[in-house]
């Protein structure tokens, strides 16, 4: 049976009838700091507290903290995710800058099951906040197995600055290791790949994605993780070709970080492997 093209869904925009303090306003577009082309995660081990809650988004090096990255356990309905499990990314380096953007759990739900839920939220600011100043634009990221490539994460968002127009986009993990260079990362590593124009995506989203050729598709970033995740440095990302150019736009470079978050999610709850992410499709596609 022929593949049919799978249509871009355009993103779900939900207003909160009782925002939190956390949500409202919502924190700038582009955030108070543009992004730099390449990122560092760390553990924030100012304190017992602050290294268990909170990560810090850094430049090329430490010493250039930009962003905090705040643990949101979801025993409580604070912020975004309400109850649900995930990172909150504040809009500065101190968790009483406002909430620019979220990832994890739409819902609390339990760890098995969770352990088979193929989607990941991504709570982004709206397009418009004029129209929508209090509400949050939910993406999804999605975990498929494909025959030609292993474990992918595909999610689609508004690109370039101007004009702007929804793409799909896919971490590929891929084989063996990968040294990040001055960051001494030796762990597992991805590539974004940009599917749009001129890669196949899949006919549904339950359905595995026919296998993509490399040379159609531009990489747009990688990632690389510490190969212990204990480790002090968790994660190095890398902004390649249009992506590094700002060809694809701030709100672009926001979600490839919040996706980078998203698989350090996912990696710490066993998620980015092959057998459980194929488990899980399987699940779905019945």
């Amino acid at each position: 049976m022929a593949n049919k093209t799978m249509e871009i869904q355009p993103a779900k925009t939900r207003n909160s009838s009782q925002p939190t303090p956390d949500w409202t306003p919502t924190a700038a577009f582009t955030g108070y700091h543009p992004f730099p082309p390449t990122m560092n995660l760390y553990y924030n081990f100012s304190g017992v507290l602050s290294a268990l809650k909170t990560h810090k988004l850094c430049g090329a090096t430490e010493s250039d903290f930009l962003y905090l990255a705040e643990v949101h356990f979801g025993y409580t309905p604070r912020g975004p995710l309400n109850f649900g499990r995930g990172y909150y990314l504040r809009n500065g380096p101190t968790s009483k800058a406002p909430i620019l953007a979220a990832v994890g759990d739409e819902f609390r739900v339990p760890y098995l099951a969770a352990l088979f839920d193929t989607e990941t939220v991504v709570m982004l600011p709206p397009l418009d906040r004029e129209k929508n100043p209090t509400g949050k634009v939910t993406e999804v990221m999605r975990s498929v197995v494909g025959k030609g490539h292993g474990v992918a994460f595909r999610f689609a968002v508004e690109v370039s600055e101007e004009k702007m127009k929804r793409e799909e986009f896919e971490w590929r993990k891929m084989t063996g290791k990968q040294d990040s260079g001055e960051g001494g990362l030796t762990g597992s590593w991805y590539t974004l790949l940009r599917l749009a124009p001129g890669c196949p995506v899949a006919s549904s989203s339950k359905a595995p994605p026919p296998p993509l050729a490399d040379e159609d598709c531009e990489i747009v970033a990688e990632l690389v993780f510490g190969s212990n995740m204990l480790a002090k440095h968790i994660f190095r990302l890398e902004l390649k070709g249009a992506g590094l150019e700002g060809e694809l736009g701030e709100r672009w470079t926001l979600m490839v970080v919040m996706t980078s978050l998203g698989l350090w999610y996912l990696r710490q709850l066993g998620k980015t492997h092959k057998s459980t992410v194929g488990a899980a499709q399987k699940m779905h596609s019945k």
